[in-house]
């Protein structure tokens, strides 16, 4: 079995589509648990919604729960872009498995995200010149990788694919193109942590399992009524809601007086409309993410209690973990990867019940439109 350690449920997810690409079979969990017969066991973290104290709690019980489960290998999923508390996280896993060297190559150069001379850069201008800096989060306000994992102090080293390599630490691997990703799946020193972003998971996968990605011509169907809930600070996703809500589209954002019944809107959409979308405009700026992402998994409680949709398809990782635990999913199978990053998946405790999730800084595939 091959098991991966997510920081959040999109990342998860993201890795999970990956696992169905290549054919395996595929369970994304909240918690390591017991016995599984997946061939790919996906655990969604929820650490960067915490503290580092906290996120080091989390990733620690996580690491040790897996290791009874003894997995031929183990990955560390972390944001592509380096937010979170990315490496307490790794030094956490380390010292639960009993390593003293990680290799994080974080870059996914098929969509733009490179890292060359020690800097990061989106679409080939530095990262913190993207929407990343306004993260409410995780800001990212330099493109210096030493400076994105606030790690001058520690043993973290960047290194070009060439370079010689330390025996203990973490390992940065600059990536220019994808050329770079199979170097270092090849470098890939036995006894390190492997960890990073999606396409380096993939790079990995198909060396280790020395076959090519499956092709799905399996359509899209999405299951109805549809509710959509968008919990992106991203400006193009609000841009894209805001334009349906203009358009007279069947949006409901989240009411500025808690005296306001949302749920009853959104129910409302649900069964004259057959679409909802749930979102956070502008106006909320400043607001905690955390009050905000758990009183938006409240109301989502209420309408499926009400109205239980077809297809729900959430944009935002914490989002989608808040709307998960609310409603106490613990196991999702993934069925089908309908683009970057996002995955429809099953859930077991409720049965004709689909969820799409995507990260909030994914552009949707064509096969989905709000």
């Amino acid at each position: 079995m091959i098991a991966v350690i997510a920081d959040d449920l999109t990342g998860a997810a993201e890795l999970g589509g990956i696992g169905v690409r290549y054919g395996l079979r595929t369970e994304i969990r909240t918690s390591a648990g017991t016995h599984t017969d997946a061939d790919l066991l996906v655990i969604a973290g929820d650490s960067r919604s915490k503290n580092e104290r906290e996120a080091v709690e989390e990733m620690t019980g996580i690491t040790r729960g897996l290791r009874l489960l003894q997995p031929g290998w183990v990955y560390k999923k972390t944001d592509s872009v380096l937010r979170g508390h990315v490496v307490a996280e790794l030094e956490a896993h380390m010292q639960a498995l009993g390593r003293h060297l990680a290799l994080l190559v974080p870059a996914n150069p098929s969509l733009g995200r490179t890292i060359h001379d020690g800097h990061y850069f989106l679409n080939g201008l530095p990262v913190h010149l993207s929407s990343f800096a306004t993260d409410p989060e995780f800001p990212v306000t330099s493109s210096d990788i030493q400076d994105v994992l606030h790690a001058r102090e520690r043993p973290v080293f960047i290194r070009k694919a060439a370079d010689v390599l330390p025996e203990r630490g973490i390992i940065v691997g600059e990536v220019h193109d994808k050329s770079n990703l199979q170097l270092w799946a090849r470098r890939l020193p036995q006894q390190a942590l492997p960890a990073g972003g999606a396409e380096f998971f993939s790079t990995l996968l198909e060396l280790r399992l020395g076959r090519k990605p499956s092709g799905s011509s399996q359509p899209f169907v999405p299951g109805a009524p549809v509710l959509f809930v968008s919990g992106s600070t991203f400006d193009s996703s609000r841009k894209l809601i805001r334009e349906q809500f203009d358009g007279g589209g069947p949006v409901s954002y989240m009411p500025r007086s808690q005296d306001t019944d949302w749920a009853a809107g959104v129910i409302r959409l649900l069964k004259d409309e057959g679409k909802a979308i749930m979102a956070i405009d502008a106006a909320h700026r400043g607001h905690s993410a955390l009050q905000l992402r758990q009183q938006m998994a409240e109301v989502v409680a209420t309408v499926l209690k009400t109205s239980m949709p077809g297809e729900l398809i959430i944009e935002g990782g914490s989002t989608a973990f808040a709307i998960l635990e609310k409603q106490g999913w613990e196991s999702l199978l993934p069925e089908q990867e309908l683009g970057p990053g996002t995955i429809r998946m099953r859930v077991p405790q409720t049965p004709g019940l689909f969820i799409t999730v995507k990260p909030g800084s994914y552009r949707w595939p064509g096969s989905i439109r709000y």
